[in-house]
């Protein structure tokens, strides 16, 4: 990776620099004064100021960065658990056939989202020669679990929505999972 090249306007800083430096060791050699090192210092402690406030501002904007990634993935999930927990509710199971174009979609859409987060599994089955129909079997418990987490990072209102979807994830669960589910739901934050 090539650095930027300098504009005309650091070129002349850094050759008024040189000068400046030069100069100053020549008085500093012939009038054994201290000058030139005494600015220099200053100089380095000014620009290794600036330096670790820059690097603390860059921490600052990946933690930033970081933590709205983590939000963001936390909303797709949040809006793939309500429309799988309502399929669900609507048909029994979640099956995808890609001969359909919406299927096809959604199908592709839950793969990238919770299988290769191992928030799901996928099986396949064979209906007729080339033809497959596919089975999504989503980790109800990994999602919830993310979904708890997520809420308890969250601002309240979109907290609010992360136990919406935890819900959708608990009713789409059976009863015996049920109860153990909506006993970690992380209560709202008191004002």
């Amino acid at each position: 990776m090539n650095p930027a090249p300098f504009s005309f306007y650091n070129q002349a800083q850094l050759a008024l620099l040189r000068l400046l430096s030069i100069t100053l060791g020549l008085v500093d050699r012939l009038f054994n004064v201290s000058w030139g090192e005494r600015l220099l210092a200053r100089m380095a402690r000014h620009w290794q100021s600036r330096l670790e406030t820059i690097n603390q501002n860059l921490a600052d904007l990946q933690a930033e960065q970081d933590r709205l990634q983590g939000q963001t993935e936390a909303l797709a999930i949040h809006a793939a658990t309500v429309y799988l927990a309502g399929r669900k509710r609507a048909y029994g199971e979640l099956r995808f056939d890609p001969a359909l174009p919406r299927d096809e979609e959604l199908l592709d859409a839950s793969i990238a989202l919770l299988v290769k987060r191992r928030l799901a599994t996928i099986d396949s089955e064979e209906t007729e020669p080339g033809h497959f129909v596919y089975q999504l079997e989503p980790d109800w418990a990994a999602i919830y679990a993310r979904l708890s987490a997520a809420a308890i990072q969250a601002e309240p209102e979109v907290a609010e929505w992360f136990r919406e979807s935890m819900k959708s994830a608990a009713e789409a669960v059976p009863s015996h999972e049920r109860l153990q589910l909506q006993s970690t739901v992380p209560n709202p934050p008191q004002e």
